[in-house]
């Protein structure tokens, strides 16, 4: 399996192809985790609708994960491959909220064509999960790269991208013991021509 494989060469960042990955964010060490779920071709075809139809898509609402379906229906525009879509995103939200025993997330979904967070960065937050389903994925920083970082952090070290279509657990700062630790990531450029359509959830304020 992908994950033994991971996991017996670095705890800091785990990746596999099974949704049970993301447990192993409640590893101490480990900071990302990273799923690689197979999403259908009506999931992508449809972030090309999105960008065509919708292309100052800006979704944000803290919502319980079982009424999230009927809200992105009401939001986003019709297509046939709109109610797969939705169930895909649907799915990823209740597994977010039952991961970590959550009766309400802050959902966030747009189109981007510029870089929200340019710098390299920890998150104040316990954990974020983020998903870049067309465009460049989030850059961040492995456990060496963010050694040098830290010493000095007008220095940009070589980075590593998650890949279109991947979904990551990114541990910030408010988890529990784990200031000072959070995962070092930032936003990838982007424009008009080479826009994202980005995704992530967090815990509701």
């Amino acid at each position: 399996m992908l994950l033994e494989q991971n996991l017996t060469f670095s705890r800091y960042a785990v990746s596999g192809t099974d949704a049970s990955v993301l447990t192993e964010i409640y590893n101490p060490d480990t900071q990302i985790c990273i799923w690689n779920p197979q999403f259908s071709q009506d999931v992508l075809e449809y972030a090309l609708t999105l960008r065509q139809g919708a292309g100052n898509l800006s979704l944000r609402q803290v919502i319980a994960p079982l009424a999230l379906s009927e809200y992105l229906a009401s939001a986003l525009p019709n297509s046939e491959a709109r109610p797969v879509f939705i169930n895909e995103i649907q799915t990823i939200a209740e597994m977010f909220a039952y991961l970590f025993e959550l009766e309400r997330i802050g959902f966030r979904m747009g189109v981007l064509e510029n870089a929200m967070c340019p710098k390299f960065h920890t998150d104040k937050v316990p954990c974020r999960l983020v998903a870049t389903l067309k465009g460049k994925g989030t850059e961040w920083l492995n456990q060496s790269q963010t050694l040098s970082w830290r010493q000095d952090k007008t220095y940009e070290p070589a980075w590593e991208s998650l890949e279109p279509g991947q979904i990551a657990l990114l541990k910030g700062e408010g988890w529990f013991e784990n200031e000072g630790q959070g995962l070092v990531h930032r936003s990838p450029s982007a424009g008009p021509d080479d826009w994202r359509l980005f995704l992530s959830i967090d815990f509701a304020n």
